[in-house]
């Protein structure tokens, strides 16, 4: 199989394999099941992903890179910090909210006591590896004079609360739906000019 087929190919397996985590929780979700829906064969899921844990962490893995570069390239432009905050703020709600994100991580909720891997995953490969260029950000801006802060990895929590507040919680309880394009960007908004109020000098 070429390359670029076989990489689209896992491509698919893994969006199948969110779909059926969302639909029977981490528990239920068999390797069976994602072959099938896949018209793959279950050797070759195992050829691929070795385990149904190791499916889940490449899932994980492929998010946080998205994540990771949909963030990087908000935060590397020139424009005027208040809409790099907001477009960063949108971005974050729309991957951190959305189906896939939430099934993921109540997979790694209902996993953590019996088997840590998948939570230490997800916060490998999310928050500890995106916060961080976040902080370097806020940096920049206060070392340029257009925030003033105390530090900047407070500052970048205060952020994130500011932006997601008990969201993430109600959303993982399934009492919230995923947040609609325009809602996501209202408090995205919000959240820019709250944490200006706050910081901006």
């Amino acid at each position: 199989m070429a390359t670029a087929t076989r990489d689209r190919r896992r491509e698919a397996i893994m969006d199948i394999a969110v779909d059926v985590l969302a639909e029977r929780g981490y528990r239920d979700t068999t390797m069976l099941e994602v072959a099938k829906r896949a018209s793959a064969s279950k050797e070759t899921l195992y050829a691929w992903f070795d385990s149904k844990a190791g499916l889940f962490e490449a899932v994980i893995q492929r998010n946080a890179e998205t994540v990771q570069t949909a963030l990087a390239d908000i935060l590397a432009e020139k424009a005027p910090v208040d809409r790099v905050l907001k477009a960063f703020g949108h971005s974050l709600l729309t991957l951190l909210l959305g189906d896939g994100a939430v099934a993921i991580n109540r997979a790694a909720i209902s996993e953590a006591r019996s088997d840590p891997t998948l939570a230490e995953t997800l916060a490998r490969a999310g928050r500890d590896a995106t916060l961080p260029a976040f902080v370097v950000y806020l940096d920049r801006q206060a070392a340029c004079g257009v925030l003033t802060l105390d530090t900047a990895g407070e500052a970048a929590e205060q952020f994130l609360g500011l932006l997601l507040g008990d969201m993430q919680v109600r959303r993982l309880l399934g009492l919230l739906p995923a947040p609609t394009a325009a809602e996501a960007e209202a408090r995205a908004d919000r959240t820019a000019r709250a944490f200006l109020r706050l910081y901006g000098s």
